[in-house]
């Protein structure tokens, strides 16, 4: 068959996409392998990153960190603990006072050393009821005084009951005690006496020592049997040092 003029000037167009085609299959593949290298560059730097720990607990939100827990809310019940505590207190207080008071000297503690004809200043210290309240009891008279009674249960038969010979326990501000005479019918105790405890200062003069008297604190109250000797004397020139 005869070519004609057109035929041979007309450009090769088969081979023309096929070398595009390879242009673009070329570019494809460069663009793939520079994606790999980096990829493989970016390896290391993923693998150097600390993984975070799988049981990591999430910070709560709004919280800063180093933040110390808010303290829990008391319970209502501390009111009352406190008030316990008080009312414990104020009982061991009471206690405490009225052992003071209960007027038996700690064990062993030393007492004074008289002697028959010495004067001593001493401050005795009294409730008003304490006139009716303190007796003793024994069977011996020492320089025309003696107790209120010769038994526990017998009052005194062997002479009549005058304050300046009528024996009753005392106790001082410093916790010694003796057996005296005539504190009541002092001018100082004969006016209206205070209505809360009190002190006299007054001259104890030491007449002797009676042995293991009977004591008693209260009138509605048990006698108490001493072991020890008590001095005896009579009490003079009385004065309220508190009223």
């Amino acid at each position: 068959m005869a070519t004609s003029s057109e035929d041979k000037d007309r450009p090769d167009t088969d081979d023309a996409p096929s070398g595009e085609a390879d242009a673009q299959d070329t570019s494809r593949e460069d663009g793939e392998d520079r994606a790999a290298a980096r990829a493989d560059a970016a390896a290391p730097a993923r693998a150097s990153r600390p993984a975070k720990p799988a049981g990591a607990a999430r910070r709560p939100a709004g919280k800063k960190p180093g933040a110390r827990p808010r303290a829990a809310a008391q319970p209502q019940g501390g009111s009352l603990g406190k008030s316990m505590i008080l009312f414990l207190i104020i009982i061991g207080g009471l206690a405490a006072a009225f052992a003071y008071f209960g007027r038996e000297p700690a064990p062993g503690a030393a007492g004074p050393k008289w002697k028959p004809g010495d004067k001593a200043q001493v401050e005795v210290t009294l409730v008003a009821s304490d006139i009716k309240d303190l007796a003793c009891w024994s069977a011996e008279e020492i320089s025309g005084r003696h107790c209120a009674f010769e038994s526990p249960t017998k009052g005194w038969s062997k002479g009549d009951a005058d304050d300046k010979k009528l024996l009753r326990p005392y106790t001082t501000t410093d916790r010694v005690q003796f057996l005296a005479a005539g504190l009541w019918s002092e001018p100082a105790l004969t006016n209206k006496l205070p209505s809360a405890r009190f002190a006299v200062k007054c001259t104890y003069t030491v007449e002797g020592k009676m042995k293991k008297p009977g004591i008693r604190w209260s009138s509605e109250g048990a006698w108490l049997d001493r072991t020890d000797d008590w001095y005896t004397g009579l009490l003079s020139d009385c004065k309220l040092i508190n009223p």
